[in-house]
């Protein structure tokens, strides 16, 4: 008696594991999940795209919105280390937000840079050189795990210490 409890336990055991391994392997096949940061190497140099800004635009927001290399915390670091306050506002003391709109293609690049919001355009200058040097981000996907071009907006605080 005790010998057939612990073969159907097995039995009921093996079944169960081998449902389990089938589900593994399905979700193994998704190349991006809606819970998990997608960490990739971190390209080397930078890209930007001369676009069509006319050119179809999948998303204002996608499934997956696009996440440059370190996340928020590497965005804000890399603007940080490489935005120099213009000579020219610093004099004049003017500070503000710069809000950037720009399209992260489907290979990650930046295009089609333009000011929604402008303060003064030396530090709208500045913003837009900042951003075109940035690097690649990591694409926005869609429902179906397919990259897309997504809108991006971007404030740049420029603010004097």
């Amino acid at each position: 008696m005790k010998a057939t409890r612990f073969i159907i336990m097995i039995l009921a055991l093996a079944v169960g594991m081998a449902g389990f391994n089938v589900d593994a392997k399905k979700r193994k096949t998704h190349k991006r999940k809606a819970k998990k940061t997608i960490v990739e190497p971190a390209p080397t140099g930078y890209e930007y795209v001369e676009g069509n800004y006319e050119d179809f635009v999948e998303f204002d927001q996608a499934k997956y919105p696009p996440e440059y290399p370190g996340g928020t915390d590497g965005l804000v670091k890399f603007l940080g280390e490489n935005i120099k306050y213009p000579r020219s506002a610093e004099k004049k003391g003017i500070e503000g937000t710069v809000v950037l709109q720009f399209i992260v293609e489907k290979s990650g690049a930046i295009s089609n840079v333009k000011v929604l919001r402008s303060v003064n355009k030396a530090l709208d200058n500045e913003a837009i050189r900042v951003v075109k040097q940035m690097k690649k981000f990591i694409p926005g996907y869609n429902e179906d795990h397919a990259p897309v071009r997504v809108l991006y907006t971007l404030p740049v605080n420029f603010k004097l210490q």
